[in-house]
């Protein structure tokens, strides 16, 4: 009955986005009015309960104010990966053997979180400093520092410090999480204080060489090949260029959730039971992709380039490309599928690897 209910849901909810939203594959994530509106920032959540088609990912788009802190918190069900989208931001991530990481993260670097660690993340720029937060758990958990301490009694508290139990009576009590603070109204001058610090939790994806160049664009990738601490977890940058297209593909084994950094772009995905879904996005917005779904990314503009940060739930994420694939198989075969003499196939080129990004035109 539970699964039965769960697809009524989700069909419910295909009418309603159908009626409002380009395609069940896209969330607005910038549109929507944020879960958490705090005293130092903003979070907006895209996870199951509000876009029912994610399937072992979800993600936040975090914004912090000036002094703005997202408290110490962690993860039970879930690994993090965030990617800096602007501003500027400490993190301290504190691990089992207690492991001490403190580092900056700047615009175009990614952190990696294992699940169950204890983390937060502080704005130390001038102005908002903003992330794309994605997990690998369609319903992630979080347990901030600030609620399960308030749950435990006085005693248990002053007896783990070494203190008396008094010490903590002026604490706030409350078994319900800040979420997000503000440090204070002060500015921090990042330039002086906080020097570029690294760690090997974060990965400078942007700066990263592109794995992938063509004329249509460049792709740079972030997987545990070159970012070994990843688990369950990946990020491509994707940018496009003018008539630029990520070819049509499909990943075996895993799940893809992709954030319009900026740009505008169109795709298709082909799905089970020949369902063609065609839409356009545009910065902010989101989409998932099931495992192995048929699927392409193309750059609207004329004149702007397109970037992307593309997700994973899967630390090596495994691609299948069409130009590779055709080049797998024999003209005759080719020909029998798709209704053509063999000989009108000799001018297609038999590619031996996937090209991934191609130009049209």
């Amino acid at each position: 009955m539970v699964l039965s209910y769960r697809y009524l849901e989700i069909d419910r909810y295909v009418l309603i986005k159908r009626k409002y939203m380009s395609s069940i594959h896209t969330f607005n994530l910038e549109a929507i009015k944020p879960q958490a509106v705090c005293n130092g920032g903003t979070r907006s959540m895209a996870n199951a309960d509000n876009f029912p088609i994610l399937r072992g990912m979800a993600t936040y788009s975090l914004h912090l104010e000036k002094g703005g802190v997202r408290e110490p918190h962690w993860h039970p069900n879930a690994a993090e990966l965030s990617y800096c989208l602007a501003g500027r931001a400490l993190m301290t991530i504190f691990s089992p053997g207690a492991g001490h990481d403190t580092f900056t993260v700047d615009p175009g670097e990614m952190v990696f979180v294992p699940r169950g660690y204890l983390h937060h993340i502080e704005n130390i720029h001038e102005r908002d400093t903003k992330f794309a937060v994605v997990f690998n758990h369609e319903l992630p958990e979080d347990i901030g520092i600030s609620g399960s301490t308030g749950a435990m009694t006085d005693a248990v508290l002053g007896a783990t410090f070494g203190l008396s139990s008094e010490y903590f009576r002026g604490f706030k009590r409350s078994s319900k999480d800040v979420l997000i603070t503000s440090k204070s109204n002060t500015v921090v001058t990042t330039s002086t204080t906080y020097q570029k610090i690294p760690n090997y939790h974060k990965f400078n994806l942007k700066a990263f060489p592109p794995t992938v160049q063509s004329k249509g664009g460049t792709v740079s990738l972030g997987s545990a090949n070159n970012f070994e601490v990843l688990e369950g977890l990946a990020c491509y940058l994707l940018t496009l260029k003018p008539k630029g297209i990520r070819e049509p593909h499909w990943h075996p084994n895993a799940a893809e959730l992709d954030y319009v950094i900026s740009g505008r772009a169109r795709m298709t995905i082909f799905s089970p039971g020949n369902k063609v879904d065609t839409f356009e996005v545009g910065p902010g917005e989101i989409v998932f992709i099931p495992s192995a779904y048929f699927h392409y990314i193309e750059n609207v503009s004329t004149n702007e380039d397109m970037h992307f940060a593309v997700f994973f739930n899967h630390e090596r994420p495994e691609d299948i490309g069409l130009s590779g694939a055709f080049g797998a198989y024999s003209n005759e075969v080719l020909g029998s599928v798709f209704g053509l003499q063999p000989r009108v196939l000799d001018s297609l080129p038999k590619y031996q690897e996937d090209l991934f990004v191609v130009s049209a035109g």
